[in-house]
C-alpha cells in the first residue's frame, strides 16, 4: 500500500496541498500521514502560541480529515517541534513513506531558490518520490 505524506508548516502551508493529497488517496487507496511541524522554541507558561497555531490548522484540516475517513481512507495526524527540513526526513524514514507531498515556492526568486535546494538536499536523504504542488492561480471572472 502507498504511504503518502503531507508535511505542513503553519506558516506557509495551504489547504490545496491537504486536497491533493486526499485526492490523489482516494484513486490509488492510499494511508495519508499528515505532519504538521512547528519550529522548536523555549518553554512557555500557559498556551503557547504553537499550540494555538496547531490547533487552527487541525480545525482546518479536521473536516477534510473525516470526510476522508468516512470514504475509507486511513489518514493519520501527528504534531512535531524542531526544525521543519530534519522533522521531515525522519518521519519519513520512520514511517517508510512512498511519496512526500509539499507545497511549492511562491513568491521572490530567492524563496524560489531557497526551496530548490531544499528539494535537492531532500532527494539527497529519503527514497521516496517527492511530489510539489502548486497553487492554481486565481483569475478574473472574463466577461465574454
Amino acid at each position: 500500500m502507498e504511504r503518502i505524506m503531507v508535511a505542513m508548516d503553519p506558516s506557509r502551508t495551504h489547504l490545496f496541498v491537504v486536497i491533493h493529497a486526499l485526492s490523489l488517496a482516494r484513486r490509488i487507496n492510499a494511508k495519508v500521514y499528515f505532519l504538521l511541524v512547528f519550529p522548536a522554541a523555549a518553554d512557555q507558561p500557559g498556551k503557547t502560541r504553537k499550540e494555538e497555531e496547531a490547533a487552527t490548522v487541525k480545525r482546518s484540516v479536521d473536516a477534510l480529515i473525516d470526510e476522508a475517513r468516512s470514504d475509507g481512507i486511513t489518514v493519520d495526524y501527528y504534531t512535531a517541534y524542531g526544525d521543519y527540513e530534519n522533522e521531515l526526513i525522519r518521519f519519513v524514514q520512520e514511517n517508510k513513506v512512498t511519496l512526500l507531498v509539499i507545497e511549492g515556492a511562491t513568491g521572490t526568486k530567492d524563496a524560489a531558490e531557497d526551496f530548490k535546494n531544499f528539494l535537492d538536499r531532500l532527494r539527497h536523504r529519503i527514497n521516496s518520490r517527492i511530489e510539489v504542488v502548486n497553487e492554481k492561480p486565481k483569475h478574473a471572472d472574463r466577461k465574454e
